[in-house]
């Protein structure tokens, strides 16, 4: 029996013309979601998406993306996306970025690319698609939930000097990595603070939590 990965890697020969280059959806006939190409951001080239094809909220979802280039090579990604750390949740139709689409040499070109969606969770808890495709995600959501609480507590009880500590260890597992790397980043693009960002997603995720969710 094929697996997933297999598939992926022979479409990749007969997928469909999309955005200038082949591109094949492999997702699940029926599932609650699907993969596919956008190029809306004048400083990023084009880049898989998830959009939520259900009528309910998804907190988290994981898709393989596989692109080729014109000299052969192909570049896999995995996108794991977890809404309880970051932003709210993926409503119905909505779409949001998953991995980028690039060549797995410099100055090749990306000519074909395959994808699908292979796990999500919803907002009620409740779950589709490969378990094990989705454990990677649910196990570290304790990992990144302790050190963002951890983050917080530092900035209250040992001020500015030791949560930059904190945020930028360079001994971080990659869960907190990941956590740190998000907040970073969202907080300079947002243009708010780093521990104002922190806060408001501990609470966020404190929700989750109270909920049952993890």
């Amino acid at each position: 029996m094929k697996t997933l990965l297999d598939l992926l890697l022979f479409a990749s020969l007969t997928s469909s013309l999309s955005f200038g280059q082949k591109f094949q959806d492999l997702t699940a006939k029926g599932a609650p979601a699907s993969v596919g190409v956008k190029h809306d951001l004048v400083d990023m080239g084009p880049y898989a998406a998830v959009r939520n094809q259900s009528s309910k909220g998804i907190i988290a979802f994981v898709a393989v993306i596989k692109s080729t280039d014109n000299r052969g090579q192909v570049l896999p990604c995995t996108g794991r996306a977890d809404y309880i750390f970051k932003s709210g949740v993926l409503a119905p139709q909505e779409e949001r970025f998953a991995c980028l689409m690039e060549a797995a040499d410099r100055g090749a070109k990306v000519v074909e690319t395959v994808g699908a969606v292979v796990w999500i969770q919803f907002g009620d808890g409740s779950t589709w698609g490969d378990a094990g495709a989705g454990q990677q995600v649910l196990a570290a959501r304790p990992k990144r939930f302790a050190y963002l609480k951890h983050l917080v507590e530092t900035y209250y009880e040992s001020g500015e000097d030791a949560f930059g500590a904190a945020l930028n260890d360079p001994k971080l597992g990659f869960p907190e990595f990941a956590v740190a790397g998000c907040l970073k980043s969202d907080a300079e693009y947002e243009k708010i603070s780093t521990i104002d960002l922190a806060k408001t997603r501990l609470a966020t995720a404190q929700e989750w939590r109270a909920l049952g969710i993890f």
